[in-house]
């Protein structure tokens, strides 16, 4: 029988269905079935250590971006596989995996799929599974997190409040024996094509191909700044002089000697750390998602 242990955010609106439909498909007399209810932040690292001591041989992940963050945190380099059913709001990494939001199809997907390594990023000690940045985009999450409601419409508010609120700081990158200064409006790390709510800013990341890709535009004027907000919504992409873009395996950012504001798959987080070390870990983590 195979051991799957279901972890399911407790605040999620869809927490009750989640149990009764994960125990309508999954046939007791087939399949090993534990569900948990995480019920605050962190709560779901202690279950899923638990579960991988308990002998799982699968943990589903059944929230947001938060959910999914916290158990792929505790089975990076672990032979057991990780499942997603995505209940929350941005559900980017399911998205890039092409997992459905509609739960009958994600219950499919996780019975009858089977699973990959794909790559993880790492900065410092701290994995990341969709994107890391530094500069506006991480002032947008932290003004965010400051907004009571979730959706479009909270993000949209914290826009506006970052817009008025960022300060812009300078950094050196390390590449390969080579640096760069910098003074960058956004610097994004990203292993997916996703940054929530179906936006992204590079469309050619992949989970599976051993790299990181990196998006930084430079300081300008308020012109091209907005320009390039604007094709970023609509997902257009031309070139501008001020933005760069490549793949890499590994970077370090020397930045200020002062905390900074960085996020890491919509976490906002402040950092008081002389370098910031970034890297792709190829093949680390086993997940259960379609084949292309």
């Amino acid at each position: 029988m195979r051991n799957l242990h279901f972890i399911v955010n407790q605040l999620s609106p869809n927490a009750a269905r989640v149990k009764s439909e994960v125990q309508r498909y999954f046939n007791m007399h087939e399949y090993l079935l534990t569900i948990k209810l995480s019920k605050y932040k962190g709560h779901t690292i202690e279950l899923t250590m638990a579960s991988i001591s308990e002998g799982a041989q699968t943990i589903v992940a059944c929230g947001g971006d938060g959910t999914v963050n916290e158990v792929a945190q505790c089975l990076v380099n672990k032979p057991v596989s990780m499942g997603i059913l995505p209940i929350g709001s941005g559900n980017g990494l399911a998205r890039h995996l092409g997992i459905p939001t509609r739960l009958s199809s994600a219950l499919r997907i996780l019975k009858q799929s089977d699973s990959r390594k794909m790559d993880v990023g790492r900065i410092n000690d701290r994995y990341f599974f969709c994107n890391f940045s530094v500069a506006f985009s991480a002032q947008v999450i932290h003004c965010y997190d400051q907004v009571p409601q979730r959706g479009m419409k909270a993000y949209f508010r914290a826009f506006l409040k970052a817009v008025s609120s960022f300060k812009y700081s300078s950094f050196e990158l390390l590449e390969n024996d080579e640096s760069l200064k910098s003074t960058p409006f956004l610097l994004l790390l990203s292993n997916t094509d996703q940054l929530g709510y179906n936006r992204t800013l590079t469309p050619d990341a992949s989970l599976f191909d051993g790299k990181l890709d990196m998006i930084r535009v430079e300081r300008s004027n308020l012109f091209l700044l907005s320009l390039f907000m604007v094709f970023a919504f609509f997902r257009k992409f031309p070139s501008f002089t001020r933005i760069h873009r490549k793949q890499l395996e590994a970077i370090t950012l020397l930045g200020p000697d002062q905390p900074l504001k960085i996020q890491i798959d919509g976490e906002s987080l402040e950092w008081n750390v002389p370098s910031l070390n970034v890297k792709v870990l190829p093949k680390s983590l086993e997940i259960i998602c379609p084949r292309p």
